[in-house]
């Protein structure tokens, strides 16, 4: 009988502490106005304003972003091997 108890006690513990955990995940992920009118570059990872960012998309769904200064990076690379 005690085992019953524990073992209901430990569950409702869990479902708790799921539910709990679930709800300040969800409270936690919606994105505010600034961060919906920002991306991050797709190489250095730095947050700007989609308006400062190049887009290119592979394939039918994947968006890369690509701000100046990584660009400028690429062409000196590129430029550097002849």
């Amino acid at each position: 009988m005690i085992v019953t108890v524990l073992a209901v006690s430990f569950l409702c513990l869990v479902g708790f502490v799921a539910y709990i955990g679930y709800k300040t995940v969800i409270r936690s992920a919606s994105p505010t106005k600034e961060e919906l009118a920002t991306e991050r570059c797709t190489i250095c990872r730095e947050r700007m304003a989609k308006e400062l960012l190049v887009e290119r998309q592979i394939g039918d769904y994947k968006l890369l972003y690509f701000c100046r200064t990584c660009i400028l990076g690429l062409n000196a690379d590129l430029g550097s091997n002849p």
